[in-house]
């Protein structure tokens, strides 16, 4: 019997690594499917791809908070229950709760992840397997035996990864704080004795930079919260760049406020430092 285990994202992709090593462990008969690679952004999936999806008999969702709202999970799993029952369409929750769940995830029964949860999973899979199916003391036996390695392993995986997101969650806020600390400095800028040309350049161009700012942070804030999302802010920032100078080809790529944000904030800060105008442009610590 074949389990699709589906992923999206480096943490949710090293736990279906470790559930696709382990459950044949525990249930010899199923052939999970795992590709380790990820979709590339905005093709299509591959035909390889719908065909697995099309010859699984259950589908295993590895869930995290990185992937909540991920277009390619909410795609596999519409793409199976189609053809299966509701109960074998299977999210697995990692560090998360019900509560956290929302969108087409929630007509599925989640399952936690945690001993008594991963049994019962187990358990359905098994059922399922209507040619093979193991005896429940055999089963209980077997789960026993195996389910150390995986709660280790899993565990290991989310504190790991999740020192990293904090530290990179820490980086961007940062600098969310610094650009809104800009535009509360600006503010102050009808109190600075300026000549009557620069005072309306400078006018001109915070009025064109608060617009932005409040278009990327107020009008798109749920486009720009999940673009920050670690799993897709790696298309908008190159390795090692920021958010100010993000060093892509196409700044407004699939992000179109951000590209007229950055503009407007480049011009803004070039303007209050060729004039030598008293505006600080970071945070004193």
């Amino acid at each position: 019997m074949k389990v699709f285990i589906s992923w999206s994202g480096d943490q949710s992709k090293d736990i279906a690594e470790a559930i696709r090593a382990w459950l044949p462990s525990v249930l010899q008969t199923v052939k999970p499917y795992f590709t380790p690679n990820d979709i590339d952004k905005g093709n299509r999936w591959s035909s390889h791809i719908a065909d697995e999806l099309d010859n699984s008999s259950v589908g295993v969702f590895c869930i995290t908070r990185e992937n909540l709202n991920s277009p390619w999970i909410m795609f596999e799993a519409g793409a199976i229950s189609k053809k299966v029952d509701a109960s074998l369409v299977c999210p697995i929750l990692f560090g998360l709760g019900n509560a956290d769940i929302s969108g087409p995830l929630t007509q599925f029964q989640t399952t936690l992840f945690n001993k008594s949860d991963m049994y019962a999973l187990v358990t359905t899979i098994n059922n399922s397997n209507a040619d093979n199916v193991l005896a429940d003391d055999v089963l209980r036996d077997v789960f026993e035996a195996f389910w150390p390695k995986l709660e280790s392993r899993v565990t290991e995986i989310l504190a790991s990864e999740t020192s990293s997101e904090e530290s990179h969650s820490r980086s961007e806020r940062e600098l969310l704080e610094e650009i809104l600390g800009l535009s509360r400095n600006i503010l102050k800028a009808d109190k600075l004795k300026l000549k009557g040309d620069e005072s309306h350049q400078l006018n001109s161009l915070v009025s064109n930079f608060l617009t932005m700012f409040n278009s990327v942070f107020e009008d798109d804030w749920d486009h720009t919260i999940q673009s920050l999302d670690p799993e897709w802010l790696r298309h908008y920032i190159a390795p090692n760049a920021t958010f100010i100078n993000p060093k892509v080809a196409d700044e407004q790529n699939n992000w179109g406020n951000r590209g007229g944000l950055l503009s407007s904030y480049r011009e803004l800060v070039s303007f209050i430092v060729e004039n030598d105008i008293d505006i600080p442009l970071r945070h004193a610590w």
